[in-house]
This record gives structure tokens, sequence and C-alpha cells, in this order.
């Protein structure tokens, strides 16, 4: 299974009261590395605390020092996610990156991301959607991180200099971004190996296809299409 790399200190959550002792942080990033984990590997349900923490080489007691119940738990464990999240799209997002590039190879690369990040963390994905489905503050949080994707492709796309033919493009732009994060979550919840189901290679290809137009920019295909 794909991790997350190490070499970056761990961020201070604001979900969690800071540890006052260097020895008690470590312990519980261990017990979020540990959680995640097993969360991705069994799903939610399948995961119970005794098992993370013993894991985690921490006890019950210093779970609950920590958090009230599992609830917590998803909540620091989605502040992390959609910090590392907020990583990866800088450097998706990154200008320099794109210089040379035209929208529609830049809407492949955001969809293939898009795409690679739900599969790898599907369970984690998954426990984060049935936390939002019963708690507003969760509902609320999802959507600021789809502001911040939406505003990191709209500075992108202004810098490349292209031109859409939509009469609002950072509308056009934030209703993509919902449409795509609303297929995948739907994905999620849904069994993804069920008959007549797309796999993600076609999912991806399909919501290429979907969006290029509708966002305004030419695909390079539609052009050689007319001039060949």
């Amino acid at each position: 299974m794909k991790r997350r790399p190490a070499a970056k200190a761990p961020r201070r959550l604001r979900s969690v009261a800071r540890p006052k002792q260097a020895r008690s942080e470590r312990t519980l990033y261990r017990i979020l590395d540990v959680a995640e984990t097993l969360i991705e590997r069994r799903g939610l349900g399948d995961v119970s605390i005794p098992e993370i923490v013993r894991r985690a080489g921490s006890s019950v007691g210093g779970f609950y020092a920590r958090f009230r119940d599992k609830n917590e738990l998803l909540h620091a464990l989605e502040e992390r996610f959609f910090e590392e999240l907020l990583d990866r799209l800088d450097a998706l997002a990154d200008t320099d990156r794109w210089r040379d590039a035209d929208v529609d190879t830049v809407v492949a690369a955001c969809l293939a991301e898009l795409m690679r990040t739900a599969h790898e963390r599907r369970n984690l994905l998954a426990a984060f959607l049935a936390r939002a489905a019963q708690d507003p503050e969760a509902r609320a949080e999802a959507v600021r991180f789809r502001g911040e994707a939406t505003q990191r492709m709209v500075t992108l796309f202004r810098s490349m200099g292209a031109a859409s033919a939509h009469p609002d493009p950072p509308t056009a732009i934030a209703v993509a971004v919902q449409v795509a994060f609303a297929l995948v979550q739907q994905r999620l919840l849904a069994d993804a190996d069920a008959a007549g189901e797309l796999d993600d290679a076609a999912l991806q290809r399909e919501l290429h296809r979907l969006l290029v137009p509708y966002l305004g920019f030419e695909s390079r295909r539609s052009t050689r299409s007319r001039t060949g």
C-alpha cells in the first residue's frame, strides 16, 4: 500500500489539543498513523480502539485523553488528510510545471490525481463521507477543502492564459470540480466492482470528455479532428 512520504515534520492539528511533551506528541502521531493504516486496510467498522492503541504502543486511557470517541479521531485524521491533499494540490497546480502544456493536458492530470487518491485511500475516504453524513462540521470542512481546490485550479488556468468559451470561467471551474468530486464520492459509496460500473480508467476518461467541452477549452484531439 502506498503511504505518504515521511520526510516532512507532522503539522500541529487544530482538532487535537497540543501535547505538552514531545513523547506525548509522538504517541499521538503513532495513534493517527496506526488508525489510518487499519482503516485503509479494513474499513472503519472493523477497527477497534483497543487494537489501535495496542499497535501504537499506547493505552485506552491514553486514547481517551486525546479523543472522546472514534468520531474525534476521524476528525483529526480528516484534518491531516486535507492538509496532505492541499500539499499535493499545490504541487499539481504549480504554474511552472505546466508552462508549455495546454488545458486538455492539465485536466487529464488533475483527474488522474483525483482517481489515484480515491483508489489508494478508498476506505479512509469512505469513513470521512460517513462522518460527513451525520456531522455538519465535517460537511463544512469538505466544502472548504473543495473551495481551496477550486481556487488553485482557477489560479492555474488564469496563469496559462487559456481562453474559455464559457461566459464565467471561474464558476465553470467550480462546477467542474464539484461534479468530479461528486462522482468520485458516489463511486466510493457504491461497489466499484459491481457489474455495469465503469473502472477507474474509464470513469477518468469519461469525466475528461464531459468536463473539457463544458469548461470551454478545446482539447488537442478536437483540434486535430478538424485539421486532419
